[in-house]
């Protein structure tokens, strides 16, 4: 069954189902705009015959063009709202198989009226070939389609055609039936490669860029990435009006902690101490190594009162850190500023001067300057 109706790897299943519903959707509109412009066109040439129209000859042909036209054209109108809608609710995908249901009855009752006129099914294979197209991910949908659709036209000739030789229009319906399916088959097992290669490469790209921006050590963002981040948090903060509060966090005495210990213990005391930040900032706030013990945190939509809060918590929470190694004293000092319009560097020079009051003050303290002129003591 899975050569029959080829599905993705389990990995890539509900993002298929995703973007195959998605496209649907579209394809859906398309053919509803061509069906709206074909079926409208065939109405108001049908509307050149007046009042023979409704004459028992042409009254089905009437039916049928003007059902058909207002079908699609309602369907325009409906399927662009539902866009907005979950891609995976099952209300969609009714959307989609009643879409494509119709359409094969419209192909069946056209083909069957071709035929009685003695102009055969073409329009059955049109149709059809329509179909092929428009249930990307549910074959096995398009085939009980087809083969009710088939169906469909056999009972109709059968019925109609008692009189005439119909062997000739049944095997060109089932032809054109298994043709169908067999376009469809190739077609969908060339979009699930794609789509499967697409997402592999999708899937490197993002760990790459990922790497590209994280501190290999400590998983945060690396200095280029966090730099970024604070330039744009800045201008978006300097556009809509909103406070952004800075921490500049340096580790204490650790070249001693290195000197003393280790190299392999002071990286495990850097990546102990990043966690310890990370507990205290929301998934909107930025974390970053700037190089060496030195850590950078930025708040969004922060004022400096719930910075400083914050900047405590993180200092406690990194000399908690001593309880598990008795042997080593572990502290950080903290600069916090806030931005006040100022470029990037000068909000950096502020916050690394408040760090350097920090530690002037003996260190394990948290210090603030919000100008170049004023300095004030916190914690």
């Amino acid at each position: 069954m899975s050569r029959l109706f080829p599905k993705p790897k389990p990995a890539f299943l509900a993002d298929y189902l995703v973007h195959s519903n998605s496209n649907n959707i579209q394809y859906a509109i398309y053919f509803s705009c061509l069906a709206s412009v074909v079926f409208g066109i065939q109405l108001l040439n049908h509307l050149r015959l007046g009042g023979d129209m409704l004459f028992a000859a042409n009254m089905p042909y009437t039916l049928l063009y003007m059902v058909s036209f207002v079908f699609a054209a309602c369907n325009v109108l409906m399927l662009r709202k539902l866009k907005a809608l979950p891609r995976l609710s099952s209300f969609v995908n009714a959307i989609e198989i009643l879409f494509t249901v119709f359409f094969a009855s419209v192909g069946v009752f056209w083909s069957l009226l071709s035929v009685n006129d003695g102009h055969g099914i073409a329009p059955f294979i049109v149709i059809m070939m329509l179909l092929c197209f428009s249930l990307q991910g549910h074959l096995s949908y398009l085939l009980s389609i087809l083969g009710f659709a088939f169906l469909g036209l056999i009972i109709g000739l059968l019925v109609n055609s008692l009189s005439r030789d119909i062997w000739f229009d049944i095997s060109l319906g089932f032809s054109s039936t298994l043709v169908c399916f067999a376009v469809a088959h190739l077609i969908e097992k060339s979009r699930l490669k794609s789509f499967e290669e697409i997402s592999k490469l999708s899937s490197t790209n993002r760990q790459l860029r990922t790497l590209t921006q994280q501190d290999h050590l400590t998983k945060l963002l690396n200095r280029r990435a966090i730099d970024s981040a604070l330039k744009r948090e800045m201008a978006r903060s300097e556009r809509f009006d909103h406070p952004l509060s800075l921490l500049m966090i340096d580790v204490d005495n650790f070249k001693q902690i290195n000197d003393g210990f280790g190299h392999v213990f002071g990286d495990q005391i850097l990546v102990d101490i990043s966690r310890s930040i990370k507990k205290h900032v929301r998934d909107v706030d930025y974390v970053g190594r700037m190089g060496g013990d030195e850590f950078l945190v930025i708040l969004i939509e922060t004022n400096p009162n719930n910075a400083l809060q914050i900047a405590d918590r993180m200092r406690n929470e990194v000399r908690s850190i001593n309880s598990q190694i008795l042997e080593c004293n572990i502290s950080i000092s903290v600069g916090l500023t806030a931005m006040q319009g100022e470029s990037v560097v000068a909000l950096l020079e502020k916050a690394d001067k408040a760090l350097y009051l920090a530690k002037k003050a003996g260190k394990n303290k948290v210090r603030s300057v919000f100008s170049q002129t004023n300095e004030t003591t916190n914690l």
